[in-house]
């Protein structure tokens, strides 16, 4: 291999534990670990103590995506990183939290596995073969590629990866109206989506509105129950963990429901393991009960979601212009630009006995309304959800799901009688082809029982972040001369880019798609079906690959540019979701290497594509430019004063979401129904609209279904969790945290394990069609029988055979794109 190949191909570790444990010297004494290379060379000697230099502290953040997105004091001597501590936000000191990941940026920063320079293959896709050049030589090597196919083929020939792997305005990748972003749309370049974790969204702006439907964890203590449903905050959200055991010191009585028995189920109150995928059986299994007791809080409901709507034969709403009225013209909505329409929905009015618009209605009935009204076949929302409702029995979900008839029992009187309840969700139940279904079945129950927008009551996942910025207005940005961007190409989703690339089509019309950049994203490890994502990158025309270690996808580039730590440049956290602040990255150290800032990188390339007019902005510029804001300009927030401050509050954030029953839609009133069903994308599928419409529907997982017949050949449900050591696969080379977690593993039912002949240790190959992984054996009474759980942010290489994200597929939910990481059945051989 050429220099700074991969530095481990014939199983090396540069960063050992003996050499960690030798640098640790340093880090006592001088307290860096300096000069780390692709060898164990380069580890400085312990400096004397008394020679150290004067420490520094500088404002940072963590700023992978966990949601979190915590503030860092980064210690710095001698110019050289040597640790990080919980930055202190005098305002809310709850929100002054560090976990182990934030503890070892130093050894990221200092990292064995850091690239160097820049670097051209030389080798086979894949091989990990490169040589070095110049800066000079890979930007034009790039922008030489992209003007050919630009003039060939079109902008849109040219595709970005839209990864969430660094949250900051100036260098991140998904953050709203980020340079990456604008850089995208300056070219005209298509976005190649992740479509991860989307089901949550999805249904909980379709059922709650648009924005955050989350309330803040200040909330959560006024609880008289919090439900852990279906999330790992203690390995996945540490900083969310101790707002749950705060509100259980306060006197919330906490539930944990999940699949298998972890730390989360060790802190609560009651755990209730769950088959997998099965938690909108159960949702609807206690709404049967709530029903069947009178539970339901009617009142919430009649005046505070669609129930009482009247719906034709069409599915559409009955309204004001059916009866005669002509629709009104009313104010210019600032998103479109143009007046909107008022036509009211109407309601069957039970004091007057007569059908008006909504706001109008007395009593607006949920029950009892005449069959036709004004010369139309109507029912209401209502009437559909009892009937819905009225197809389960408790003893149904209780055999689908696996939790028993008095535990669904004792959920419904929680909800029903003894709240206020606050569900706690996250991504959990996102991993399963069902997931949106699941969502609305427990969104419901929560409105249903009017657990929601009050005190103690909702959906507590954490707040929100800062708040709305002058993101379209960066990402819009015109030149210095005027001249407005090219604007974004079309969007493409995961799950069709190995056809694209493969047949130059999509959805039966000529694409041809020639170039993919990749920046702050690991696509190989991260998505769905490795298999098919390595036959695309091994067939696109060119990748460029923008990085700062050499990981699964880093490999496969024909360039690749190395990035600098984040705590290397200055930048500005913007996308986090239970951390209602801004935290302003000071760069704190001097980028290693020949490592540039994503900011400089993306500017360099849009020069150098002939867009200079477009990029006449420093850090400063930008940063006041997305500071541009109504938010921002209500709290006092610009550049300068972050640069004082190093943190900014968002304090027009609502406390309860949605507080008194007002939803963000035009009507106020949370949806269950949905009148045109619009999915999230196009593929030309088929669409069944009798699954969408009411949303209270639930169906089995594809495979993750024990009755699948899929499960006949492939018994076993493979789960992927989280890490503490990692974030998706970022941290993968700190191998000082691999003493906690050294290697990929799968975890079995002792029954399980005992029937396959297999103990501690024992080494084990899964597999389905779609691919194999072979790891170590773990046992644990914790995990359900004919479930597997595995560990998945290790690189390929870190597997003994295999890679986990080569056993899911890749197909979506016919409305929602939504990659499933849970929903996959396996077979299990000992070897």
């Amino acid at each position: 291999m050429t220099d700074n190949a991969i530095s481990n191909a014939a199983g090396q570790r540069g960063f050992s534990r003996r050499s960690f444990i030798k640098g640790a010297a340093v880090l006592g004494a001088a307290g860096a670990l300096t000069g780390c290379s692709a060898g164990n060379e380069g580890l400085e000697p312990a400096v004397d103590a008394s020679k150290a230099g004067q420490e520094q502290i500088f404002s940072g953040a963590c700023r992978s995506q966990c949601v979190q997105g915590c503030y860092l004091n980064v210690h710095v001597r001698d110019g050289q990183i040597v640790r990080t501590t919980a930055g202190d936000i005098a305002e809310e000191r709850r929100y002054n939290r560090i976990c182990p990941k934030g503890l070892s940026h130093p050894a990221r920063v200092y990292s064995a596995e850091r690239l160097k320079y820049p670097m051209r293959r030389v080798g086979e896709r894949g091989e990990g073969k490169f040589e070095r050049i110049t800066w000079d030589e890979a930007i034009k090597e790039i922008t030489d590629k992209w003007k050919g196919y630009r003039e060939e083929f079109g902008p849109e020939s040219i595709a970005f990866f839209l990864g969430s792997g660094n949250t900051g305005l100036l260098g991140g990748g998904t953050a709203d109206g980020s340079v990456f972003q604008h850089l995208q749309t300056v070219m005209g370049a298509c976005s190649v989506l992740p479509d991860r974790d989307i089901a949550f969204q999805d249904r909980m702006m379709k059922m709650f509105g648009p924005g955050s439907a989350m309330s803040d964890p200040s909330q959560w203590a006024k609880a008289n129950h919090v439900v852990i449903w279906g999330t790992n905050p203690t390995v996945s959200c540490k900083q969310m963990i101790r707002f749950y055991l705060d509100a259980k010191e306060a006197g919330a009585k906490l539930t944990c429901i999940d699949i298998q028995y972890n730390t989360n189920a060790s802190k609560s109150d009651w755990f209730l393991p769950v088959h997998p995928g099965t938690d909108g059986a159960m949702a609807l299994g206690i709404l049967r009960e709530v029903f069947d007791n009178g539970w339901q809080d009617t009142e919430f409901v009649r005046a505070h979601t669609d129930a009482p709507l009247l719906v034709k034969e069409d599915n559409t709403f009955l309204r004001r212009s059916d009866l005669g009225i002509a629709p009104e013209e009313g104010p210019v909505n600032p998103r479109t630009g143009k007046p909107t329409v008022i036509d009211p929905e109407i309601v069957w009015d039970e004091e007057t006995q007569s059908a008006v618009p909504a706001p109008q209605a007395a009593k607006p009935a949920l029950e009892g309304v005449p069959e036709e009204v004004e010369g139309f076949k109507v029912r209401t929302v209502y009437s559909m959800l009892v009937d819905r409702i009225n197809e389960w029995t408790v003893e149904k979900a209780s055999e689908i799901s696996g939790v028993s008839v008095e535990d669904i029992k004792t959920l419904a009187r929680m909800y029903g009688q003894e709240g206020p309840v606050t569900t706690c969700m996250n991504q959990g139940l996102n991993h399963y082809f069902n997931g949106i279904y699941t969502y609305e079945c427990i969104f419901a129950l929560m409105l249903l029982t009017g657990n929601f927008g009050k005190e103690g009551a909702g959906l507590g996942s954490g707040g929100g972040n800062f708040g709305i910025s002058n993101a379209a207005g960066c990402v819009n940005q015109p030149s210095n001369k005027g001249e407005k961007p090219m604007g974004p190409g079309r969007n493409l989703n995961w799950t069709a880019m190995y056809d694209i690339v493969h047949n130059q089509e999509l959805v039966g019309k000529p694409f041809p798609l020639k170039a993919l950049y990749c920046s702050c994203t690991n696509i190989v490890s991260n998505q769905t079906e490795q298999n098919e994502t390595k036959k695309m990158l091994s067939e696109i025309d060119f990748l460029v690959v923008q990085e700062m270690t050499m990981n699964d996808t880093a490999i496969f580039a024909d360039i690749l540019l190395p990035a600098c730590h984040w705590f290397e440049t200055e930048d500005l956290r913007v996308r986090a979701y239970n951390m209602p602040y801004l935290v302003y990255n000071e760069k704190a150290a001097e980028p290693l290497y020949e490592s540039k800032p994503d900011f400089e990188i993306y500017k360099a390339l849009g020069t150098a594509m002939g867009y200079g007019d477009f990029f006449d902005f420093d850090a400063k510029d930008y940063i006041n430019l997305w500071l541009d804001s109504p938010v921002a300009k209500k709290e006092g927030v610009t550049y300068d004063t972050l640069r004082e401050t190093k943190v900014a509050r968002n304090h027009q954030l609502p406390v309860i979401a949605c507080e008194g029953g007002k939803f963000p839609f035009p009507n106020g009133r949370a949806r269950f129904w949905q009148e045109k069903i619009v999915p999230d994308y196009d593929l030309g599928q088929e669409i069944d609209e009798s699954k969408e419409h009411l949303m209270l529907y639930w169906e089995p997982a594809r495979e993750a279904n024990l009755d699948a017949p899929i499960r006949e050949k492939y018994p076993f449900t493979v789960l992927a969790e989280h890490m503490r050591t990692r974030n998706h696969t970022q941290w993968w080379d700190v191998d000082y945290m691999k003493e906690f977690e050294k290697q990929p593993i799968a975890r079995f039912n002792p029954d399980d394990a005992a029937k396959l002949g297999i103990v501690e240790g024992d080494t084990v190959r899964l597999y389905n069609d779609r691919g194999t992984m072979t790891v170590v054996a773990v046992i644990s009474a914790g995990q359900q029988p004919t479930t597997i759980a595995c560990p998945r942010s290790f690189l390929t290489r870190e597997h003994i055979d295999g890679d986990f994200a080569t056993i899911s597929f890749n197909d979506y939910n016919q409305v929602s794109r939504n990659q499933c990481y849970f929903d996959q059945a396996v077979a299990v051989e000992k070897l």
